[in-house]
This record gives C-alpha cells, sequence and structure tokens, in this order.
C-alpha cells in the first residue's frame, strides 16, 4: 500500500532560528475574514472588534469613500463633485474602490475583513458575480463568520432602534425604553438574591438604585432628541430581511459548505457583541493563525536626536524607546542603519533616527518620508531574502567584438541581474539631442533668413523711390523752363547736378566758363519758347502740353502711392517658401550636419545614473 505524499500548508520552521523564523512570516499569507448574515444582525460592530484586536483592515464603503475624498485623488474629485450635485454614487465605482482597496500593500500585509459583501444591490453585480468575486481575490479569505438570528427578534430589535438627532448615535431598545431597562433591573436583582446575606443585599442593592436613578436621568435628557428611522419600521425591516433570503442565502449557505468547517464559526445573533467577539477570539486561538505584526515608529514628534549620532550610540538610544513588556529591548537588525527601502532599489543610503521604526522586534532605520511611507504600509517585500545584500554592479570593457555583450547576458541570466548597454541607452538620446539641436538651428536660421531678405527688399525698394524723387525733380526742373521761369539759383543748381552726373571734375575758372556758356544757351531756349508762345497766341493760353500733363499725372500718381502705403508693406510677403530663404536654409542644413556633436562628460555621467536609477 503505497502512501501519497502530502505537502503541508505552512512548511516546518525551526522555532528556535531566528532568521528561519522570520522568513517563515514574512512568507506566510495574512489572515482575512468574512462575516455573513442577515440585515441589522451586527456584522459591522464584531468586524471593528475584531479590526481592534487582529489589526486587520476593515474594508468598508463607507471609510473608503471618505478616504478618497480626504485624499483628493481623482476619485476622490469626482466623488465630491457627484455628492455636491446631489447625485448618488454607482456601485461600479464603489465595487472598484473596494478592490483597490482589497489589493493594496497595507491589506496584503495586515489582512481585511469584509461585511458588505455580498450586497443587496443587484444593479453592478448580481449575487453569484459578487461570490465569484469573494473567491477569486488574490487574498482569499480563512474565515468565515456566520451570524444566525430568527426573524422575528432580528424584526423586533431592528425596529426598536432610535437614533440621537444631534450626534446620530443609535440606541437600542434597552438603553431608552424606561420599561425594559426597569425589566431588566427586576429580573438582575432577582437572580442576584440567591447565595448572599442581608447586608451584602443592602448594599448591592443601594448602589443599584443610584445606578438605576443615574441611568434613568440620562434616559429622560436624551428621549425627546431621539427620532426613528425609516429603515428602522418593522414593515421595512420584514421586507428587508424576506428579500435576504430570497436572494443571498441560499448562496452563502453553498458558499459555507464547501468551506473548511474548521474555519467556519457560527455564532447567536441574539447575543451582545462583546460577548460574540469573545467567543471570536477563543475560536482563533485554536486554529494556529498568526495576528498582523504591527510597526511602530520610535520616535516621538517632542523626541529629538542628533543625525550626526554614531551608529552605536544611536541603536543604544534607539532600543529603549516604546518598549512592549520591561526588560525587553529592540535588537539590531541585519541592515543595521541602512535604509531597507532604498536598499531594495539598488542605492546605499544611511537612515535617520527620525525615520527609525521597530518591526518583529527590530529596528530599521528609514531614509525620508518617501521611503517610511511604504514600509508603514507594507515591510515585506524589503526584508525578505536575498535581502539585506548590497547591490552588485559590474563594468564590464573591452575593444570592438570582443564579447562584451555575450558575457553581459550570460551574467545577468545566472545572477538575475539587468544588463544596461551604455551604447543602446545613451545613443537614442543624443540622437533626440542632436535632432532637437538641429530643428532649433533651422527654426533660428529661418526667422534670419526672412529678415535679411526683408531687408533687402526693402533696400531695393528705397533705391527705387529715390530714383522716382530724381525723376520727378527733373519734370519739374523741365516744366518751369517750359514756362520761362528759370532762377539763376536753380540754373546753377540744375547745371551742377548735371555737371555731377557726368562725373567732370574741373577748377574753378572752367567751371565759371561753363556756367556762362550754359546760361547763355538757356536764354537761347527761353527767347524760342517766348516765340513759340507769341504764335501759338490764338490758343488757350491755361492748357498745358501732353508731356506735362503726362508728368503731372505721374508724379501725383507715384506722391498719392508713396504718401498713402507705409514702406513695410509695399514689399511681397516673405515666408519659409522663399527662394532665397530656402536657399539660405538649406545651407544652413548642410552646415548642420557637418558639426561635431559631443556632449560634455558632466552629460554622460548624468544620463548613466539616470539610467541606473530606472
Amino acid at each position: 500500500m503505497t502512501s501519497q505524499e502530502k505537502t503541508e500548508e505552512y512548511p516546518f520552521a525551526d522555532i528556535f532560528d531566528e532568521d528561519e523564523t522570520e522568513r517563515n512570516f514574512l512568507l506566510s499569507k495574512p489572515v482575512c475574514f468574512v462575516v455573513f448574515g442577515k440585515p441589522g444582525v451586527g456584522k459591522t460592530t464584531l468586524a471593528r472588534y475584531i479590526t481592534q484586536a487582529w489589526k486587520c483592515i476593515h474594508v468598508e464603503a463607507l471609510p473608503i469613500l471618505e478616504e478618497q475624498i480626504a485624499a483628493e485623488t481623482e476619485s476622490g474629485v469626482m466623488l465630491q463633485s457627484m455628492l455636491i450635485s446631489g447625485q448618488s454614487i454607482p456601485d461600479e465605482l464603489v465595487i472598484k474602490l473596494m478592490l483597490e482597496k482589497l489589493n493594496s500593500p497595507e491589506v496584503c500585509h495586515f489582512g481585511y475583513i469584509i461585511t458588505e459583501i455580498p450586497s443587496l444591490s443587484q444593479d453592478a453585480m448580481t449575487t453569484l458575480q459578487q461570490i465569484e468575486l469573494i473567491k477569486n481575490l488574490n487574498l482569499k479569505p480563512d474565515v468565515i463568520i456566520n451570524i444566525k438570528c430568527p426573524d422575528y427578534d432580528l424584526c423586533q430589535r431592528i425596529s426598536g432602534q432610535r437614533q440621537h438627532n444631534n450626534t446620530g448615535y443609535i440606541y437600542s431598545r434597552d438603553q431608552w425604553d424606561p420599561e425594559v431597562i426597569e425589566n431588566h433591573r427586576k429580573k438582575k436583582k432577582e437572580a442576584q438574591k440567591d447565595g448572599k446575606g442581608e447586608e451584602e443585599e443592602e448594599e448591592e442593592e443601594q448602589e443599584e438604585e443610584e445606578a438605576f436613578i443615574a441611568e434613568m436621568q440620562m434616559v429622560a435628557e436624551i428621549l425627546h432628541h431621539l427620532v426613528q428611522r425609516p429603515e428602522d419600521y418593522l414593515e421595512n425591516v420584514e421586507n428587508i430581511v424576506k428579500l435576504y433570503k430570497e436572494t443571498i442565502l441560499q448562496n452563502l449557505e453553498e458558499v459555507m459548505a464547501e468551506h473548511n468547517p474548521q474555519y467556519l464559526i457560527e455564532l447567536n445573533g441574539n447575543k451582545p457583541a462583546e460577548e460574540l467577539f469573545m467567543i471570536v477570539m477563543d475560536r482563533l486561538k485554536y486554529l494556529n493563525l498568526k495576528r498582523a505584526a504591527i510597526l511602530t515608529k520610535l520616535q516621538g514628534a517632542e523626541e529629538e536626536i542628533n543625525d550626526t549620532m554614531e551608529n552605536d550610540e544611536l541603536f543604544r538610544t534607539l532600543t529603549s524607546y516604546k518598549l512592549i513588556a520591561p526588560r525587553y529591548r529592540w535588537q539590531r537588525s541585519k541592515w543595521g542603519r541602512t535604509c531597507p527601502v532604498n536598499l531594495k532599489d539598488g542605492n546605499i543610503y544611511s537612515g535617520l533616527p527620525d525615520y527609525s521604526v521597530s518591526f518583529l522586534g527590530k529596528i530599521y532605520c528609514l531614509s525620508s518620508e518617501e521611503a517610511l511611507k511604504p514600509f508603514l504600509l507594507n515591510p515585506r517585500p524589503y526584508l525578505l531574502p536575498p535581502m539585506p545584500g548590497p547591490p552588485c554592479k559590474v563594468f564590464i570593457l573591452g575593444p570592438q567584438y570582443s564579447g562584451k555583450t555575450t558575457l553581459c547576458n550570460m551574467l545577468a541570466e545566472n545572477y538575475k541581474g539587468k544588463v544596461v548597454d551604455y551604447a543602446q541607452l545613451v545613443q537614442p538620446r543624443f540622437d533626440k539631442a542632436r535632432e532637437t539641436l538641429v530643428e532649433n538651428t533651422i527654426a533660428e536660421a529661418t526667422a534670419a533668413a526672412i529678415q535679411v531678405v526683408k531687408e533687402k527688399l526693402l533696400r531695393e525698394l528705397q533705391a527705387r523711390k529715390q530714383a522716382e524723387t530724381g525723376l520727378r525733380e527733373f519734370q519739374r526742373q523741365y516744366e518751369k523752363m517750359e514756362f520761362g521761369v528759370f532762377p539763376v539759383e536753380a540754373t546753377h543748381s540744375s547745371i551742377d547736378e548735371e555737371g555731377y552726373i557726368q562725373g567732370s571734375q574741373r577748377d574753378r575758372s572752367s567751371s565759371l566758363v561753363d556756367t556762362e556758356e550754359a546760361k547763355t544757351k538757356s536764354e537761347n531756349v527761353l527767347h524760342d519758347q517766348a516765340a513759340k508762345v507769341d504764335k501759338d497766341d490764338g490758343k488757350e493760353t491755361g492748357e498745358t502740353s501732353p508731356f506735362k500733363r503726362h508728368s503731372q499725372d505721374a508724379s501725383q500718381d507715384v506722391k498719392l502711392y508713396s504718401d498713402t502705403a507705409p514702406t513695410e508693406d509695399l514689399i511681397e510677403e516673405v515666408t519659409a517658401d522663399h527662394p532665397e530663404v530656402v536657399t539660405m536654409i538649406e545651407e544652413t542644413i548642410k552646415m548642420s550636419q557637418d558639426i561635431n556633436f559631443e556632449q560634455p562628460y558632466e552629460k554622460h555621467a548624468e544620463i548613466l545614473q539616470e539610467v541606473l536609477g530606472e
């Protein structure tokens, strides 16, 4: 007969080997609870007691929504806007946030307790889908707690609840109804009469009487502030219980039947929550379940320790902070003063006394607030073997085609490392920087070329305008000559200009002779014009020659054109597509391609540090 080997759920660990015990705890799964029961039976109250004692996370919808709104996350801002506008929060969003909480790092370390899944709402998910959701969680529930209560007792208890209109506190019937309080007092008095002397009875009666009077005074004060909620009406409670039995109860019974009966705890819902909690804790003692290990911040806000303190002196000081028992001091961990979070990322940083915590009896020093937060949520990933292992960084050099890449890949595969090929990682960054530089150079060259072409066109326009101005001046002088108005100064000026245009340079005596000759010629011309005017005496005196009219019209057109339009507006629009601009840009691109692009050594070191940090 062959015996089959069974794999133990929790492997054997030597409890006297500290390292093995700690490793076994870090690899263990946190205990997770699910509480089932009818609406109003007391699931939430019991879950709060278990949360405080077992240090697990109570995953409940309302605290999660409040946490999201307080943190002002994207979901929190959306929730706040929906509540302000009077909208109801959809079930899909609530379930999504609860799943995120169940997969959070703190739940992975401390465990969870659920009371609101499955719910009566079937809008987002059916009951079967909600049950499948619980079964498929990464951390499956270990303990199922089922609170049973008869329908009549539950309906009477819920319908007797009253809420304070100012504080919101809910009072049960035996806390606010004077008749119920009096009946409880009488029953208690009858039960205590047997087996006691007369003196003891008198003393107890006097104490009970005083307590009863004080209780009745408190009831009288709060009685007129109590109101009944609509969901606590008897008919509403009966409808909810009936709906629960029709839609959820049968599916939950199947789940509980499939669960390990050793980890199924059934409770009587008629008992008070404190008694139910004690029953659960007694059962958990015999199930070999481990509570979550809490983390304690050793240094308070009022305590100050010098950061430059030596390691030995620092640990001697920290070992006596917040002792959990007399003569039980915290011990130094293998990490010493090195930050576990940064060491996990491959960096060695010394921890600070302000961020020192204790976990599993050891002291851990964190380097910053950013490192402290994830460590407090879940320290397991940072403490599991092979940590604390200092980061090993190997730099391989060699000529081209010597096998550097092959050797790096083999070492990385063997030691689970990461290959950082400097050429492959840095060259794309340099290429991108080069492209950016070329683009910026082309943009600057385009703007400069457009400006140069504009200035060139502007100079050409100004030259044309000067030529037109000279032409108008010449026409004006000609008109004066035609009508016989020829001042001596103007004659001298025109003759001098003509002599300047021809480029002749004469001395003073020769220029005077030329001036006299020009004056004689001018007089002859004037004489001929006067004769011509006498000959054409029959014509109108106001009529002008065609050349004169043409010159006047041209002069007026040029003057009007130059006066109405600014100089910059007269030139054509210059863009990047202009032929001259395109030619200049092509020359710039050709020059930029020939640039020897080299980065300083500081930039190489910065890029390498960034790559190693990733």
